[in-house]
């Protein structure tokens, strides 16, 4: 039945190949053809109209800086203009006569009447002697930066900053010195900067901004000196901080301005886009603003790009016609040929196919019929196949069947096996333990009772007073220091065979003093943690884990040259771990092979066996000159 379905399978993909490439091989190349052509086409005009776009918009940006710069030079020279104005009427001789000082400020004031509100006269030390017009209510100039400029030794001075002078509030003055015959500094002539006299074009009549566009003059600290629009002179501009600094670093720029900030009427309604250009001035710190809307700016440029965009949906929509006419008459006979070999990949043989015209999709029908025919006389002939192969492959699977019945049994002896060896190490095991116990038994119980009997004698004998017994009790007295150190020895061994305080007090307190006896008198740092231990652990665990401990420590002390030994003992739900760590040198594990375990190697596998019997696991981490790590879990 398997290979019954492959073959099906495969009848069944042959004709839906050979759709789909009479498919893609007409009516798609024709598309293919014309979509390419006019995509190519539209393609390159995009291009090129989006490098105009893009030309004509780079185009816009430098006008607007070109305008600001314009300005910026005009502003430079009516400065220059105002410096030379200024110093030349501050040279009158006029002002060293008292009687003909008023005459020199009527004629400063008239020549300089062009772009000053007001003319002062301040002497040495600031105060203000005279004023045209008259203006009472200032007193004092010695707070405002040109005019101690001035008064110090420079020749000109122009604001930078705003000048708070009352009653005139923030203004923007200009300086020169008075000098007497001796050259020395006798006062100053100072001038209130208006730029909003109409003599002054680049405000009153500015050129270029269109009709949403409007110029600011800005001082260092952002505020707005002159604007196109009366309403912005004297406030902050909006991008004050930004501009200081450009200010400063003398860069100009442009850029769209969208909603980089905010401001009260902003809050209110929506700021329209705009596109800012900023040039410095040469001369002072200060810089021109040019703003215009970003709509009316680009105007030009998209109409341009809508016209672009029109032509090119255009020229699409066109492409797609001819595509459709172009691939219809090819689709509908294909189309026809696509059911008919549907009918057979649904495995409809016996209805023949249509042939219409004498061209290539007729041909193509009738070489469609011949496939059917074929294929169906084979399909016949499959199924014969099909049935012997059915056959063949039910032997096969009661092959396989009985095979994997052998392989069940096969298995099934094996975990019996590995059961009874399981059990043949624990009773040797136990055994061992069994015969250690005897031992230390029958040492506590007999030797040491009868040393110690041997001690009470030999002190009896050393109590007998004569004095020729003098040699004697010297003897004995030897013979007593050996039957105690014979004694401790025996008590040593005996802890060493079966501690009493594994059986009594539990596994910790025996590590604790088996580490303490074995570690320490010899120079090892011994530290042991315990985790979750609340109750005793089954006996077989205990011993397991004692000697386990007991064999580390010995292969330690043998071959580690540790100074430091940590044993850590943690139980976490049905699990107890062991973890013992040394600093020695460690070893190269790689090195023990089997046929070569002697020493430290026979130790390594003893822990293995006593964790694999009680169905744990072992793990053991070392390098040379890196210590070693060795760690155990087993199932409680």
């Amino acid at each position: 039945m398997v290979a019954k379905e492959e073959t099906m399978s495969a009848i069944t993909v042959k004709p839906v190949a050979r759709r789909l490439k009479i498919h893609f091989g007409l009516g798609f190349k024709v598309a293919a053809m014309v979509i390419v052509g006019t995509l190519s086409m539209i393609g390159l005009f995009a291009y090129l109209g989006t490098a105009a776009l893009s030309e004509n918009t780079q185009r816009n940006l430098q006008e607007r800086v070109v305008l600001a710069q314009m300005s910026g030079s005009y502003i430079d020279a009516l400065l220059d203009n105002v410096e030379n104005v200024l110093t030349n009427a501050a040279l009158d001789p006029n002002w060293q006569d008292p009687q003909r000082m008023d005459i020199a400020l009527d004629q400063a004031y008239h020549r300089l009447s062009s772009f000053a509100s007001r003319v002062l006269l301040v002497n040495d030390q600031g105060q203000v002697v005279a004023s045209e017009p008259p203006t009472p209510t200032i007193k004092s100039l010695s707070h405002v930066a040109p005019v101690t400029a001035v008064l110090t030794g420079k020749q000109f001075s122009v604001s930078q900053v705003a000048q708070a002078i009352d009653p005139l509030g923030p203004s923007m003055v200009a300086a020169a010195p008075i000098k007497n015959l001796f050259g020395k500094n006798v006062g100053a002539l100072v001038i209130i900067l208006d730029f909003t006299n109409q003599k002054i074009h680049a405000f009153s009549n500015p050129i270029g901004l269109g009709e949403s566009g409007y110029m600011d003059l800005i001082a260092l600290d952002g505020r707005i000196l002159a604007s196109t629009q009366a309403s912005r002179i004297g406030s902050e501009s909006d991008h004050g901080s930004l501009l200081s600094a450009m200010i400063r670093d003398h860069r100009q720029t442009v850029s769209p301005c969208h909603d980089c900030h905010v401001s009260e009427a902003s809050m209110i309604v929506a700021p329209l886009p705009e596109i800012l250009a900023f040039a410095p001035l040469d001369s002072v710190q200060w810089g021109i603003t040019v703003r215009q809307s970003e709509d009316e700016v680009f105007a030009v440029t998209r109409s341009l790009q809508n016209r672009i965009f029109v032509l090119m949906a255009v020229m699409l929509v066109g492409a797609l016609v001819l595509v459709y006419f172009a691939t219809r008459s090819v689709i509908r006979p294909v189309q026809a040929l696509t059911a008919a070999t549907r009918r057979i990949a649904d495995g409809d043989l016996d209805s023949p196919i249509q042939a219409r015209g004498q061209d290539e999709v007729g041909v193509l029908a009738r070489s469609f019929d011949e496939m059917r025919v074929k294929l169906k006389n084979s399909t016949d002939e499959i199924q014969a196949w099909n049935r012997e192969l059915d056959a063949r492959v039910q032997e096969r699977t009661a092959a396989y069947e009985a095979a994997a019945k052998d392989n069940a049994r096969l298995y099934t002896e094996l975990q019996q096996k590995e059961q009874i060896r399981g059990e043949l190490l624990r009773r040797v095991i136990s055994a061992q333990e069994d015969e250690r116990k005897r031992i230390a038994r029958e040492l506590h119980d007999e030797t040491s009772q009868s040393l110690t009997a041997l001690m009470v004698g030999l002190d009896t004998v050393k109590m007998a007073s004569a004095l020729d017994l003098l040699k004697a009790n010297t003897r004995l007295t030897s013979c007593k220091s050996i039957a105690e150190t014979l004694l401790k020895n025996i008590h040593r061994l005996v802890a060493d065979l079966r501690p009493s305080l594994l059986d009594d007090l539990g596994l910790v307190p025996a590590m604790a003093w088996y580490g303490e006896q074995r570690l320490e008198p010899i120079g090892i740092k011994f530290k042991l943690d315990e985790k979750g231990l609340k109750d005793r652990l089954p006996p077989a665990i205990e011993t397991a884990l004692f000697r386990i401990v007991q064999e580390a420590m010995t292969n330690i002390i043998r071959h580690a040259q540790a100074t430091e030994v940590s044993v850590k003992l943690a139980r976490e739900g049905n699990w107890v771990s062991l973890r013992v760590a040394d600093n020695g040198q460690g070893f190269d594990p790689q090195a023990l092979q089997p046929v070569d375990l002697h020493g430290q190697g026979l130790g390594l596998r003893g822990m293995l066996e006593r964790a694999s019997i009680l169905g744990g696991d072992f793990n053991l981490k070392t390098a040379p000159g890196q210590g070693t790590i060795i760690t155990i879990r087993l199932p409680v």
